[in-house]
């Protein structure tokens, strides 16, 4: 579902719900479906464990900007229960038979919350937005496959009018396609493909989305009372939306709740109706209760090296080979989850895509790597790789997010293991998770812990951050192989499962044989939930979160 998508290496926020009481400027009042002033009992109640970024459909990349985005925005499609594709601000969609045209009927009289009316233009414009170089979307890369996006990225194609998409008339919309996309119905719901109002965000250019206000909404809620930096926002319901009768609450409140131990107070004390739990001692404590609940996150906690040569020691392929052999996942999962979480043996995680055969692909990779901890054979292959380099002594630095819980013994963990390598000194550095995302983007950082979560159920969004100048490839590495795989599996073999699916188990091994990065855990997310709240929708690719179909009972 992305940097930067790069998730917080925090546990995932999780569903709440409390009594409607809002507080604004100082005014404490109740929220109804018609706007009148009343206590409402059908009022959610959601938190982040970090602040919010971005509402900039071109500029956000964590998951945390892309959970409201879900909610106050639609695409061109959504998503059922199961995460199939369902109708969205299309009624109807239909592609040709080679998969390259795909053509969408938009539904009649859609307007933005503002009453601007949202036009096929919309999408036009939105997609030409992000993939222009001037607006320098990290997400940019997603678009590739749509015809001319690479071209008009990397600037090597100035035409911006050229980009596979078109709108016939103010209701169809036609895309066309360099090659099949297997992922294209899913990437339709997802927000950086959804369309932007031009009328209102061209005049606000770089302000667009830095609050509540600077946007405006397509989906079934509006976003109020954010102004870029304060704790408490909410969801309200969108009367603009095209399907306004189909939400079944009265909006969502949000609030930033970064100290798990204050979450679970709130939930204890009965104002949360769901809390994460955040701790290796809560999940201890609360796993065999009655509301204790697990969600597969399809998210990846992994180590990236700075290869760019300001860290001469990790160029050498010997030495992140044993720094990788001397990370010790198992106990790593153990400090942070109480073992919920699993030990890597890929960077793709396991239950997010199956094989040609229906087996899950995690497994079938793992047979062509061996993630291990094996500390005696680490101590040899770094006295190897600092005695090429004509070194005897090394510090590392390992930067992760100060914005959650379990960075510190998940860094604690490594640097441990680590310090059992001939002459390695390992520091800590913890720093605000805007501030992580920002060094990840400058390179500014010696070994980055950091976790990528899907944006669609394919091997492929996990294993395109790695290419070559990948925008999401903050470490720098490169290796022609991996960047051949990767070509064959997204476009040589686009439509063809066996031999799709033969590549990108070749490009899990050539990262793990090439050490290019360190994958340390797969996260899972250990939830208390109550029962009286029905109806939220749960994915774990993607925006996270659907509310409008939630609802309260007493």
């Amino acid at each position: 579902m992305a940097k930067k998508k790069k998730w917080s290496t925090g546990k995932k926020a999780a569903v709440t719900a409390v009594v409607a009481v809002v507080v604004i400027g100082g005014v404490v009042y109740g929220v109804t479906r018609n706007g009148n002033s009343a206590t409402s009992t059908n009022t959610l109640n959601e938190y982040l464990p970090t602040d919010m970024t971005t509402q900039d459909l071109s500029q956000m990349t964590d998951q945390y900007a892309f959970e409201v985005a879900g909610n106050v925005q639609q695409g061109l499609l959504s998503r059922k229960a199961n995460g199939a594709p369902a109708a969205g601000l299309a009624k109807t969609w239909s592609h040709s038979k080679d998969g390259l045209t795909w053509t969408f009927n938009l539904r009649k009289g859609l307007k933005w919350s503002n009453g601007d009316p949202l036009t096929a233009s919309d999408f036009v414009y939105g997609w030409r937005r992000t993939v222009s170089p001037k607006t320098a979307s990290q997400y940019a890369y997603i678009y590739s496959g749509i015809k001319n996006a690479d071209a008009i990225n990397s600037g090597k194609n100035k035409n911006l009018n050229s980009l596979g998409i078109k709108a016939e008339n103010s209701t169809t919309l036609v895309v066309t396609l360099e090659h099949p996309m297997p992922q294209f119905e899913n990437l339709m719901a997802f927000p950086v493909f959804f369309a932007q109002d031009k009328k209102f965000v061209a005049p606000l250019g770089k302000k667009v989305g830095t609050s509540s206000a600077r946007q405006v909404y397509s989906g079934p809620y509006t976003f109020v009372g954010w102004n870029g930096s304060n704790k408490r926002f909410k969801l309200v319901p969108n009367k603009n939306y095209w399907n306004a009768k189909a939400v079944k609450n009265d909006g969502v409140d949000f609030r930033v709740i970064m100290d798990p131990t204050a979450s679970l107070a709130l939930y204890n004390k009965g104002q949360l109706d769901q809390t994460t739990l955040g701790t290796p001692e809560q999940i201890k404590k609360y796993r065999n209760a009655k509301d204790f609940k697990i969600q597969n996150d399809s998210r990846t906690d992994y180590i990236e090296y700075n290869q760019t040569g300001t860290v001469r020691a990790l160029t050498n392929l010997k030495i992140r080979q044993a720094l990788n052999l001397a990370t010790d996942r198992r106990s790593i999962s153990q400090a942070i989850s109480e073992g919920l979480d699993t030990a890597a043996t890929g960077m793709t995680p396991a239950g997010l895509a199956l094989t040609d055969t229906n087996s899950d692909f995690a497994k079938a990779a793992a047979k062509s790597t061996s993630y291990t901890y094996n500390i005696a054979r680490a101590r040899r292959l770094f006295a190897q790789g600092m005695k090429e380099l004509g070194m005897s002594k090394l510090t590392l630095t390992v930067e992760a997010s100060a914005d959650s819980s379990t960075t510190k013994p998940t860094v604690d963990t490594i640097q441990q293991s680590w310090q059992q390598l001939p002459g390695l000194t390992v520091k800590e550095k913890f720093v605000p998770f805007k501030q992580r995302l920002q060094d990840a983007i400058n390179q500014n950082f010696d070994v980055l812990l950091t976790a990528w979560g899907a944006d669609y159920a394919e091997p492929q969004t996990f294993l395109n951050m790695f290419v070559t100048d990948g925008p999401n490839n903050d470490g720098k590495w490169t290796n022609k192989a991996y960047d051949q795989t990767i070509q064959n599996a997204s476009v040589k073999f686009a439509l063809n499962n066996k031999s799709r699916i033969s590549n990108e188990i070749k490009s899990e091994k050539i990262l793990y044989d090439q050490a290019a990065v360190n994958p340390v855990d797969w996260m899972n997310a250990a939830t208390l939930s109550k029962s009286n709240v029905k109806g939220v929708q749960y994915f774990s690719s993607g925006a996270p979160y659907y509310f409008w179909n939630a609802s309260k009972t007493k």
